[in-house]
């Protein structure tokens, strides 16, 4: 189904709401990676953003603090984040330390420092999504280590999605809006990175799919002490 959403600022943007059950070719680089992303699925599927808002300047100001939700469940059916942590099972992440691998770290560095993002939550984003495989490809089409749609990786003038950097980039500066755009509210931020931003206004909060409270419940799971950095 084709979505057409409106902006606060009149412009008119278009994505699928076609998910991706699984990752096709996942390549991890070790049996603790391996063990740990076995299950996960794409949730890049419906990323909509304006490229155009986000300033490519690396001296931008620093986006929000970073807060959860703590309201309780909308009438509509959004879920505050404790409500969804305990409809999801989160156990196989127990015990998990999650790190770049060193090929990708300074760009994972560099990204964050560009659009004043969390290091540890872009490689967090990235070991869900792709397991770190540049060469990632859904069932769906959303492409490379961030799963960005085809139209996504343009919106964030991302040329190639399955180069490394420019895939990191343009998944950065779509966490960086997204947090703007929720004053710095995770959970939020989350579960339109999962299921866009009109489908979050819709339920106003994390929408009641599995895919969006998996991705939210994860996310509080291991962000950000289950990730390191180098």
């Amino acid at each position: 189904m084709r979505i057409s959403i409106k902006t606060d600022e009149g412009i008119t943007q278009l994505g699928m709401m076609q998910r991706s059950d699984e990752i096709q070719s996942f390549s991890h680089a070790s049996a603790t990676r391996k063990s740990s992303t076995d299950n996960l699925s794409s949730i890049s599927d419906f990323q909509k953003v304006l490229g155009h808002k986000l300033d490519k300047d690396s001296s931008r100001t620093p986006a929000p603090s970073v807060t959860h939700s703590s309201g309780t469940p909308d009438t509509s059916g959004g879920s505050s984040a404790s409500s969804v942590s305990s409809k999801v099972d989160t156990s196989k992440y127990d015990g998990i330390t999650i790190q770049a691998p060193n090929e990708l770290a300074d760009i994972f560095h560099r990204a964050a420092e560009k659009y004043s993002v969390d290091e540890k939550l872009l490689i967090a984003i990235a070991y869900h999504e792709s397991g770190f495989d540049a060469s990632a490809t859904s069932s769906s089409g959303a492409m490379g280590i961030m799963q960005l749609m085809p139209g996504t990786a343009s919106d964030q003038g991302v040329t190639d999605p399955y180069d490394a950097e420019d895939n990191i980039m343009g998944g950065a500066k779509l966490v960086s809006y997204l947090m703007d755009h929720y004053n710095g509210n995770l959970d939020l931020a989350m579960a339109a990175y999962s299921n866009g931003i009109g489908t979050v206004s819709k339920y106003g909060g994390v929408p009641p799919i599995y895919q969006a409270q998996e991705f939210v419940a994860y996310i509080n799971k291991v962000y950000p002490d289950k990730i390191t950095t180098q």
